[in-house]
């Protein structure tokens, strides 16, 4: 049985209840929903940059806000952004509206990425645990990747009968989410010496100069929103392209069944890999695998599309937990959540470009032809760097 108290020690158990709720994906199909309420593709690819350039201008200052204020307040505001954000997309019938929804949903997301991850790692380094981060962290992305699958489940059958009906749910999840939070307690920032409060733009300057220093962070985040970017890309044109070959909503959620069950298990098995393989050599093989997926994307049958969809989701789900372990072994805890917010703006910057660019492709040329070019690009790229890394001994 559950025991409701409100220790440090809690924070983990409330954590896994705010993910399960916030990333409970049933509104993940929402390029179906845009297509089916009239938007074109070419449309869906400017809100998903609208989206994204909210969040770019917005996602730094939210997590500067988290570091100056709290976490907890943080992700209640957010939350309650993803609820408006639902009300408007509700009731919404044309572009603008829509790109209003967008941009107050990019806010709910700013004011989640890298706080939640912050105020976790916090609390453990509070606790003398935070070796316990990476396991925490693979546990988190597990019930991500369950919550995100239940949710597109649902959204399945919405999509058929009264499709809106998936932002209503969001909606009420929500409130649960900002439960849990309520439920947590503000962790203590270890590396303040001091009561003295550091300063919004104090905050914005050290991690400005903290990441000027830092070679290997920068490095390590750049990569990560190119892996992240292209990964995103396909699974959500990868709807549309199952959409146009007849597959129903319970369908498409089936689908997204069968893809969980290999996303959670490597979300589960991500620590045993991070402790096996050094980091240059998993760089390296992400990156290989990643460009062979979008290869093989060239050969136009379902089956092989199915696979290569399955095998790209099951990598990001994997690399997850590793850089986020990546990421906060390197940074300071007075600006933890200021430069985890950094690695979702560099996220951002590629969706703005590669998303619509993706878009226009698809509908010019097709979906196949559109990543099998990407990979032949990227392939590319990638023996000229695996290269210029041996000529320099790495």
């Amino acid at each position: 049985m559950m025991v409701w108290r409100r220790t440090i020690s809690h924070n983990v158990r409330y954590n896994y209840i705010y993910n399960f709720c916030s990333f409970f994906g049933v509104t993940a199909l929402w390029v179906l929903y845009l297509t089916h309420h009239g938007m074109s593709l070419v449309e869906v690819g400017l809100l998903e940059s609208i989206f994204h350039i909210s969040s770019f201008i917005f996602e730094v200052p939210s997590g500067a806000l988290a570091d100056r204020l709290n976490y907890r307040a943080v992700l209640i505001i957010g939350r309650v952004c993803a609820m408006v954000s639902s009300f408007i997309l509700i009731f919404s019938h044309d572009f603008l509206w829509f790109a209003v929804g967008f941009v107050i949903s990019a806010w709910s997301y700013n004011l989640n990425s890298g706080t939640i991850d912050a105020l976790v790692y916090e609390s453990l380094h509070n606790l003398n645990m935070e070796r316990k981060f990476i396991r925490v962290s693979a546990n988190s992305n597990a019930i991500y990747e369950f919550a995100d699958t239940l949710g597109i489940f649902v959204a399945g059958w919405f999509v058929n009968v009264y499709f809106e009906g998936v932002y209503w749910i969001q909606i009420v999840i929500s409130l649960f989410a900002i439960l849990s939070v309520l439920m947590m307690v503000e962790p203590k920032k270890m590396e303040r010496k001091s009561e003295k409060v550091i300063g919004y733009f104090t905050i914005l300057k050290n991690a400005a100069v903290f990441l000027k220093k830092n070679a290997q962070l920068r490095f390590l985040m750049i990569f990560f929103a190119l892996f992240q970017g292209i990964a995103a890309t396909y699974y959500f044109y990868f709807q549309s392209l199952v959409d146009g070959r007849g597959f129903k909503g319970m369908q498409i959620s089936l689908l997204m069944v069968a893809s969980a069950v290999f996303q959670i298990i490597g979300a589960k098995i991500s620590p045993q890999i991070e402790k096996r393989v050094g980091q240059v050599k998993l760089i390296k093989c992400f990156s290989v695998l990643l460009c062979a997926l979008l290869i093989l994307s060239f050969v136009n049958q379902l089956v092989m599309l199915v696979m290569c969809f399955i095998a790209m989701n099951t990598l990001v789900a994997v690399s997850q937990p590793i850089f986020s372990n990546y990421f906060n072994q390197l940074i300071p805890s007075s600006s933890r959540a200021t430069l985890l917010s950094v690695s979702s703006m560099l996220f951002s910057v590629t969706m703005i470009f590669l998303f619509p660019f993706t878009g226009w492709m698809i509908e010019k040329l097709n979906f196949t032809l559109s990543f099998g070019v990407m990979g032949g690009v990227f392939a590319i790229f990638l023996v000229a760097l695996l290269g210029l890394m041996k000529k320099r001994g790495r």
